[in-house]
């Protein structure tokens, strides 16, 4: 039974000491990665721009750099409430954005 008990702390020690950010990094390899941002721009009612761009890093030099750009539908528009600095509320009409989920293999 002590087993189980330390068993058990310990692996609530272990999960209580996980961060959800440990993938984030904060300066990109540049001896050899493919760097990746990914933006949208509201081109009109109809259609949202999405933007990726590359940049390949080879030994600590940019070896290339790229974008692709395609059109995607837009994802129309939603209700929220907005404040001015007065404090003065409004219902106000935004456009939605395009969430992004990357898989890497």
């Amino acid at each position: 039974m002590k087993q189980f008990l330390l068993i058990g702390a310990a692996l609530v020690l272990l999960l209580a000491s996980c961060d959800d950010n440990d993938d984030q990094t904060k300066i990109v390899n540049k001896d050899g990665s493919v760097e990746v941002t990914l933006s949208t721009r509201h081109i009109d009612s109809l259609k949202d721009e999405l933007t990726t761009n590359y940049k390949v890093w080879r030994y600590g030099s940019l070896v290339r750099e790229y974008a692709k750009k395609d059109t995607v539908p837009s994802l129309n528009t939603f209700t929220t409430e907005a404040e001015n600095d007065n404090g003065d509320t409004k219902n106000i009409s935004v456009k939605k954005d395009y969430e992004f989920f990357v898989t890497v293999k």
